[in-house]
């Protein structure tokens, strides 16, 4: 079974702050859930809380969304940001920019193999290619037979330029 926070293959950036997922409420923070709230039957809203460490997972419930939304703002807040006051952690904690990824580092140049294995590919792909589209080009029909020639014909026509030219 899949966990509910599974970020799985990321190309998008990550989210940070309360994301909406249906009926659920997920508060992001550095790349994880690390709140959310979802509706209980009967009861209002269930409030799952896991801050930083396993002991500080706390489950309660609330009864709307935005009250339990607020009070998973403030707990989580004041673990996360110890340092600061809680109103400066809150709005830090819900800030909704998202985290962009940072770009990859850039590489060592190629050296002279691959530079000369990448030129082999070219040549082979550009071979292949070649090869791909000249067998999918139409085939050409074949070209016409020469007829035999009929005497009669040269005989008609002969006479017929003969009567033209007025012998």
């Amino acid at each position: 079974m899949i966990s509910a926070t599974y970020q799985g293959f990321r190309t998008a950036p990550i989210p940070s702050g309360w994301v909406q997922t249906g009926d659920r409420w997920d508060l992001w923070w550095n790349g994880r859930s690390v709140a959310n709230v979802t509706p209980a039957p009967g009861r209002g809203v269930r409030v799952h809380l896991d801050a930083r460490k396993i002991s500080q997972t706390k489950k309660v419930f609330a009864a709307s969304a935005s009250q339990g939304k607020r009070y998973a703002e403030r707990w989580c807040a004041a673990r996360l940001y110890q340092g600061l006051p809680l109103r400066e952690a809150v709005e830090r904690l819900t800030d909704n920019t998202p985290i962009q990824p940072e770009p990859p580092l850039p590489g060592l140049p190629p050296t002279r193999e691959q530079q000369q294995q990448a030129r082999r590919l070219a040549e082979a792909t550009a071979t292949a290619t070649a090869r791909v589209r000249e067998a999918l080009e139409p085939a050409k029909p074949p070209p016409p037979k020469p007829r035999p020639k009929d005497g009669r014909k040269a005989w008609v026509r002969a006479g017929l330029q003969q009567l033209r030219r007025g012998v």
